[in-house]
This record gives structure tokens, C-alpha cells and sequence, in this order.
């Protein structure tokens, strides 16, 4: 059986799904990429020089990467950490902040002929992720100006979801609140 989470498209993503005051954070402009990869350390013998005998897989690292553009004060207040005044909004130094406690849950969804999926089936949930603030504005005469937002990914501690990061595909009857 194959995946149901579409071939390519755009998508919407749900910064807090599940939670009262979920928020969409598009629109994007470029990918948006949920991406994961497994660290290895490899075991070696003297005999074999530096062709290792064995390897071990040590942990896998998960992000989220978006582009947003075009976006509301409170959207990114919310990536960044920030907080508003009027049309101000105001950058701070970040520092000393666990990340696990605050992280949220995130819902990816596919967008075809410009209607949201509605099929959880389709869509991509990642349960605990925080997004890392940061910033990389362009001012020149072509390049349309962009927040790239970083999730810093966490594997579940919750109990029944130890060591996860999320799902492909969400069962039926899966819903958000806020939205």
C-alpha cells in the first residue's frame, strides 16, 4: 500500500495541533522540508585500519525547515520568540531556555487546487518540535524577503510515544482545536 501524503505540492503547516490557539504559519515561499537522519559511529580493529568492522547507529536528528513570507506579526512573534507593540515587533537575545517542556506538537498538510487536505490520512505529525529563532532578511531589487524558520525536532519522552518523532499519515478522525 502506498503513503498518502501526495508526490509534491504545497502544504499548510499547524504550529501547536491539538492545543487551543493553533496556528497556521503559511504562507511559504520555497520548500518546506521535514527531514531526519541517523548518526552512526563505526567500530574499528587495528588488523583494518580505518575500514571500520561494524557500526553502530547512535541517534537520529530530526528538523523542520520553513520559509515564511508574507507573514502576521503574531505568526512571527510565535517562531521567533518575539514579542509586538502596535506594528513593532521586537527581536530579543535568546539564551538559558530548555526547549522540550515548550515544544509543540506540528501538522503538515497537503494543499491541491488550493484547498487544505481534511484527510488526516494524508497529512505528517510531528510531536514535540520547538522552533529555533532566527532570521535572514534581503533587501536588493529581485529577492522577495523570507523568515527561514529551523524546528528543532524532539523523540517523544511522553508515555506510549518514547523515542518518536511523529507520524506519516494520521488515523481517521484525527482533529485540531483552534483552527
Amino acid at each position: 500500500m502506498a503513503l498518502q501524503i501526495k508526490s509534491m505540492g504545497p502544504c499548510e503547516v499547524v504550529w501547536g495541533y491539538g492545543e487551543a490557539g493553533a496556528m497556521n504559519l503559511g504562507p511559504f515561499l520555497g520548500a518546506t522540508l521535514f527531514k531526519g537522519e541517523t548518526h552512526v559511529q563505526d567500530i574499528l580493529e587495528e588488523r583494518y585500519g580505518d575500514a571500520p568492522v561494524d557500526a553502530i547507529m547512535i541517534g537520529t536528528i530530526a528538523s523542520l525547515e520553513l520559509r515564511m513570507t508574507r507573514s502576521t506579526l503574531e505568526q512571527l512573534a510565535e517562531v521567533l520568540n518575539a514579542f509586538t507593540s502596535g506594528d513593532v515587533l521586537y527581536l530579543e537575545n535568546q539564551l538559558g531556555c530548555e526547549m522540550y517542556g515548550i515544544s509543540k506538537s506540528v501538522v503538515i498538510k497537503p494543499i491541491c487546487d488550493n484547498k487544505v487536505s481534511t484527510d488526516p490520512v494524508e497529512w505528517v505529525q510531528i510531536y514535540k518540535c520547538y522552533p529555533i529563532p532566527g532570521w535572514e532578511l534581503t533587501w536588493d531589487k529581485a529577492t522577495q524577503r523570507v523568515f527561514p524558520i529551523m524546528f528543532k525536532v524532539f523523540p517523544s519522552q511522553e508515555s506510549g510515544f518514547e523515542g518518536k518523532f511523529g507520524t506519516i499519515g494520521m488515523e481517521s478522525g484525527s482533529t485540531e482545536y483552534g483552527l
